[in-house]
């Protein structure tokens, strides 16, 4: 089953909801309650690997204080981002909650080694409700303050921006008006320091790996440590499972040097014990 799948198959549940409470244990639900919404249809994610973000975007943060997009990027640091809505009653708490234990387990700072941005797709989101949501979040990352607020902001906008930036990422949502909420995928994006998209991050429980080393790849490797870049050299994304997986052809290279350099050692062993011998002999 794939992502978008998935992701509608669980937004069907939630907009039925009320209808399948409503309805007699005795009498069946029509036909017509039963069929996929075409907000949940909407829903699906075009990835666009390397496409740059419009960078001139201007958003408003939990403050209330404008903030341009491009502002966010200072060509050193990875940026995760988080396209969710603050009164969103499941998904977007989920997937906030997920990357926020990857990234607390990751063990790397906000701010020194990624910064973070969460911008809501609903117009009517406010900067009060941008805040509430900003605390929290950072609380799950043992953050806290007006340093952690600026590397990690969250952020609402207008119609045309937020479609905008939606766009450019391939983060394709819909508003059901029956349920006055918004289908969306269920997925972090990871950005590079310039603003490039770098990899996408499916689901609401993220393996700390794919966390890991999509954000040291995102970075080039300028971020972490020498272990995240040697394994960055033996894992490599794998797009139909949407995951890091372990590179067999950097063993086999590995291998196949460690069978050189045996072999070259032993045979400079045996020549030079020949040598040995063929001077003790020419001695006698």
């Amino acid at each position: 089953m794939t992502v978008s799948r998935q992701v509608s198959m669980l937004w069907l549940a939630v907009l039925l909801l009320p209808a399948e409470a409503a309805a007699s244990k005795d009498r069946p639900l029509p036909r017509a309650a039963l069929a996929v919404p075409p907000a949940v249809a909407a829903v699906d994610i075009d990835e666009k690997l390397g496409a740059r973000l419009p960078l001139e975007l201007a958003f408003t943060d939990s403050a209330g204080r404008s903030i341009r997009l491009g502002d966010l990027f200072d060509q050193r640091r990875p940026v995760v981002l988080v396209l969710a809505y603050y009164r969103c009653p499941m998904l977007c708490d989920l997937v906030l909650s997920g990357i926020s234990t990857s990234l607390r387990k990751l063990g790397w700072a906000l701010g020194t080694d990624y910064r973070a941005v969460t911008v809501s797709i609903d117009p009517r989101d406010t900067a009060v409700a941008a805040h509430h949501k900003q605390v929290a979040v950072l609380q799950a990352v043992n953050e806290s303050g007006p340093l952690a607020e600026a590397n990690w902001p969250f952020l609402v906008g207008n119609a045309a921006s937020i479609s905008a930036l939606a766009d450019a990422v391939g983060f394709r949502y819909a508003h059901d008006p029956t349920s006055d909420q918004f289908a969306h995928p269920a997925v972090v994006m990871v950005l590079t320091p310039d603003g490039r998209v770098s990899r996408y991050l499916y689901g609401v429980n993220f393996r700390l790996l794919d966390v890991r080393l999509g954000m040291t790849e995102a970075a080039s490797g300028k971020v972490g440590g020498i272990v995240d870049r040697v394994l960055l050299t033996c894992f490599r994304y794998d797009p139909s499972a949407r995951r890091y997986g372990f590179y067999v052809s950097t063993v086999l290279r590995g291998g196949a040097t460690a069978v050189i350099l045996s072999v070259g050692g032993l045979l400079g062993f045996l020549w030079r014990r020949d040598a040995r011998r063929l001077r003790s002999g020419g001695g006698r």
